[in-house]
């Protein structure tokens, strides 16, 4: 039981990785015979990973089609985005009260490496990186359950589209806005970052869904 277990876990991180490589992309059918061969596992592992995948909704699931990569919906997006703003923005007050230097130096850490993450193309491991930036925020509380469900939030956000397509510019942009709000969190000043966090939330979104949604019912969105 427990080695079926670590099967089923080892083939949910396998094809979580493979929709993050875009191995795998939103809307396209999978056949667990084909993954089983090919992550070198039985049908019953992948089959039960698949089932998790689902029920988290990174997957759908059709009777007698079986499962497809999920498509984010416009909808889906500005739920996800308005819980991900809700924790950062409801945290950051607790986060600076309980600051201590160790914490800020972490976090500035964290800015750094999404800094030098940066080249001339826009890949995804930026976005990992960006996710434990504002992570660490939120682990100042020291509420692991709720930085836990920051995490799932923003991947539920970046696995599910292609994030390729974004302007270089905005890397330039994210750093300037990570910058910001690191000044604001040194210097314990809790209203400046919670409107950083809104700013920097919202030009998420807008520079995001121009690509993800650039076309809903054939017009541009």
């Amino acid at each position: 039981m427990k080695g079926q277990k670590n099967l089923t876990l080892a083939a949910y991180d396998s094809i979580k990785d493979m929709m993050f490589n875009y191995d795998i992309v939103p809307g396209q059918r999978l056949v667990f015979v084909d993954l089983a061969k090919q992550l070198g596992v039985s049908r019953t592992p992948v089959n039960n990973a698949l089932s998790i995948l689902a029920k988290e909704g990174y997957l759908d699931f059709v009777p007698n089609q079986g499962y497809s990569v999920h498509k984010l919906t416009k909808d889906e997006a500005e739920s996800l985005y308005e819980i991900r703003e809700i924790i950062e923005v409801g945290t950051i007050g607790k986060a600076i009260r309980q600051m201590t230097d160790e914490k800020l130096k972490i976090f500035e850490n964290k800015k750094q490496m999404v800094v030098k993450s940066i080249t001339d193309r826009v890949h995804r491991k930026i976005f990992i990186l960006d996710t434990e930036f504002h992570a660490s925020i939120i682990e100042m509380i020291e509420n692991p359950y709720l930085t836990e469900k920051y995490r799932e939030v923003c991947q539920k956000i970046f696995l599910r589209h292609r994030i390729e397509d974004l302007r270089m510019e905005r890397m330039n942009e994210i750093v300037n806005e990570h910058e910001q709000l690191y000044k604001a969190i040194s210097i314990k000043d809790v209203d400046w970052a919670k409107e950083l966090i809104k700013t920097h939330h919202g030009n998420a979104k807008k520079n995001l869904f121009a690509i993800i949604f650039q076309k809903e019912n054939g017009k541009t969105v």
